[in-house]
């Protein structure tokens, strides 16, 4: 198995929930394992014969309890279905850096194809993905509302749930602490020419004016 694909799904993918403590775990299968916090899943392709059947905690655990059938919550395929090829590293670049800057909340959003992602969901998933070595990978969506099939290959399968936003708030300007919605275009670009920049310290109690 590699371990560290594993290591970053317990870092990146898994959920920290008391109330649902076999979601905090990765479930492992003969031929494969997963992991999910519910707003994003990681597949990876390659399992255990040991640990067939049982969800496994960091610290290597068996979580007692019946992880959710992962294979139900991806889409059929449709005829409408979009398909289109990022690459992972710009992209993981782009919304690292947005992170980094000091107005960014945990709800900004970023539009890639008309679909809305949050852009630290999205990071956490790109970062888990970019360990399997992977250049691009492929998104599949269906409309802004339903969940975005994640592919690099045959290695990982993964899924993403969409952030909802409207037209307007592509782009717009919002007041200090309101979460922004942009476009990709715009990610990349901020990125592209600002990302050398050196990263402003957060003040402690910048909030206390």
């Amino acid at each position: 198995m590699n371990k560290k694909i594993i290591k970053a799904m317990y870092q990146n993918i898994v959920a920290k929930d008391v109330n649902r403590p076999v979601m905090n775990g990765v479930h492992f299968e003969e031929g494969r394992c997963y992991a999910s916090d519910g707003h994003v899943l990681v597949i990876l392709n390659e399992g255990s014969k040991k640990l067939d059947g049982k969800t496994i905690s960091l610290t290597g655990e068996e979580i007692e309890g019946r992880y959710p059938n992962v294979d139900s919550v991806f889409p059929h395929k449709q005829d409408s279905d979009s398909q289109f090829v990022l690459d992972v590293k710009q992209l993981k670049e782009a919304c690292s850096y947005h992170g980094r800057k000091l107005e960014t909340t945990d709800k900004d959003a970023v539009v890639i194809n008309g679909v809305g992602f949050n852009v630290r969901t999205l990071l956490r998933l790109l970062t888990t993905i970019m360990l399997a070595g992977t250049k691009e990978v492929t998104f599949t969506t269906r409309d802004k509302a339903h969940a975005v099939v994640v592919e690099n290959g045959k290695l990982m399968r993964c899924l993403i749930m969409p952030t909802l936003y409207v037209e307007e708030q592509i782009d717009a300007e919002a007041e200090i602490g309101e979460p922004v919605v942009l476009s990709y275009e715009n990610l990349i670009n901020d990125f592209v020419f600002n990302g050398w920049k050196k990263s402003q310290a957060k003040e402690e109690l910048a909030w206390a004016v």
